[in-house]
């Protein structure tokens, strides 16, 4: 099994990139992260460093996947992000993670970084945001299209380097990773001004994982504003 990985991380219009992006591969195994550290509490940089250095010297315990190990990891994450913080600065990430090989294909997330799986082009898997906005389209006040307009969109509900809230939500997909199958990991900064729908569209336009990514930063480009979030992505083609 062939791994196509590219990754992208863009300061946006902020004065520190907070994000961080995680992409490791060997033979049939894949580890792909992105982690946001949140803004306003401070050293969010070092919170989400700290989450994707801590869960790549982890990889070898994390083959194969399973759930009891990736949450049992997931824990150690969150007190690492704990133990760097201090009383001026409550440093806090978010996380998604993909991580296979080859035979299982395993999906954790914490807060509203995101995770897409393709299939045939299209998506037949993605995380749902630990957020205000996300318990909205729950109680069908507002659709999933519309979380990137809620005002409520930025208040998440679980965070690496909170003391109770730091749950994962951990997947399996349901078959085998395939050649033509894709994956992306996204930041909110990213995710908000990219549509699946072009996701879908730009993937089945092109052939690397590269040039799928830059076309989708065409859609951050031309929709936001000088003042946009830090936006980053991992992107991944299996072949």
């Amino acid at each position: 099994m062939r791994f196509d990985c590219a990754v992208y991380s863009n300061i946006g219009g902020r004065d520190v990139n907070e994000d961080s992006t995680l992409c490791r591969q060997q033979e049939s195994t894949l580890l792909a992260a992105v982690a946001d550290g949140l803004g306003g509490h401070g050293g969010g940089e070092i919170a989400s460093s700290t989450a994707l250095s801590a869960l790549e010297a982890s990889l070898p315990r994390l083959i194969p996947p399973t759930e009891e190990t990736l949450r049992t990891v997931c824990a150690e994450l969150n007190l690492a992000v704990l133990a760097k913080q201090t009383e001026q600065l409550k440093m806090k990430t978010t996380l998604a993670m993909a991580l296979t090989n080859g035979e299982t294909l395993a999906f954790l997330h914490v807060g509203d970084s995101r995770i897409y799986y393709f299939h045939g082009g299209e998506i037949v898997y993605q995380s749902a945001d630990h957020s205000v906005s996300q318990l909205a389209v729950l109680a069908n006040e507002i659709t999933a299209e519309q979380i990137r307009f809620h005002e409520d969109r930025s208040r998440l509900l679980r965070s690496l380097g909170s003391e109770g809230s730091a749950t994962p939500d951990v997947r399996f997909y349901s078959g085998v990773p395939a050649a033509g199958d894709a994956l992306l990991l996204c930041t909110d900064g990213f995710w908000e001004y990219v549509l699946e729908k072009e996701m879908q569209k730009e993937l089945k336009r092109t052939r690397s994982a590269k040039d799928w990514l830059e076309q989708m930063k065409k859609s951050i480009r031309r929709r936001a504003g000088k003042k946009n979030d830090n936006n980053s992505a991992v992107a991944v083609r299996i072949g």
